[in-house]
This record gives structure tokens, C-alpha cells and sequence, in this order.
């Protein structure tokens, strides 16, 4: 196991999840660390970082322990066919309107309608 101390230089906190700390060891040694925004915040420039490490070898993997992993298993997304999706999206857009599924033309006003009632009947062409 390695031991190393260092002076916090400086510490970087922003909105994001992740903050940085810097810092030098007495031989003018710098590290950067990246840590979890709660972790950092009692961190402050002049503070002494104990940092201790030491470096391991990977045991190889074989294809065995490969599948007899104890890891949770993924789920696979199921492909759905288009037109099942369409349909499940337009009951989804017909679900946010009051009333339930659109108005037909024979239930309301045609768009025609609706055109006049805005913008008012047109007159005659010269007319003002």
C-alpha cells in the first residue's frame, strides 16, 4: 500500500454531480481527483489529502466464470410491430384531450367553420 499526501490546491464544485479536487505533494506532485459532489464539499485549498493506493493484478476471466456470473440478468426490450405502436400512440394522444378521442367532421364544425368564425366571412372582392 502507497501513501501519499498532498495540499489541496484547489476544489471545483459546480451543479453537476461530480467535483474535482487538486492538489501537490511536497516533490511538486500533482493529482486530480474526481469525486462525488457531497464528498467534496468540506474540501477547501490548504486541507491535506491522504490518498492510499496500491495497483493489482485482474484475474483472467474465463469463459466458466463468464456464465455462471452472479450478476443480474438484463432484460431485452421486445420489438414491437408498427402498427401496434401507432395505435398505442394515438390512444395516448386522444387520452390527453377533454372528451376523449377527436371530433369527427359530422360530430363538429368543419375547419371551414371554424376558419369563418375566426377570421369573419369574406366579402365582396373591392368591398371595404
Amino acid at each position: 500500500m502507497t501513501t501519499h499526501v498532498y495540499r489541496i490546491t484547489q476544489v471545483m464544485i459546480s451543479p453537476s454531480p461530480v467535483a474535482r479536487i487538486d492538489g501537490v505533494d511536497t516533490n511538486g506532485h500533482e493529482v486530480r481527483l474526481e469525486v462525488e459532489r457531497p464528498l467534496a464539499e468540506r474540501a477547501t485549498p490548504g486541507r491535506l489529502l491522504v490518498l492510499q493506493w496500491s495497483l493489482h493484478d485482474v484475474p483472467a476471466v474465463t469463459e466458466e466464470t463468464a456464465t455462471t456470473s452472479t450478476s443480474t440478468p438484463t432484460t431485452t426490450a421486445t420489438r414491437m410491430e408498427p402498427a401496434v405502436v401507432d395505435q398505442e400512440f394515438m390512444e395516448l394522444m386522444a387520452r390527453g384531450r377533454r372528451g376523449g378521442a377527436p371530433p369527427t367532421a359530422a360530430q363538429g364544425r368543419s375547419i371551414d367553420s371554424e376558419l369563418t368564425t375566426l377570421l369573419g366571412s369574406a366579402g365582396a372582392k373591392g368591398q371595404k
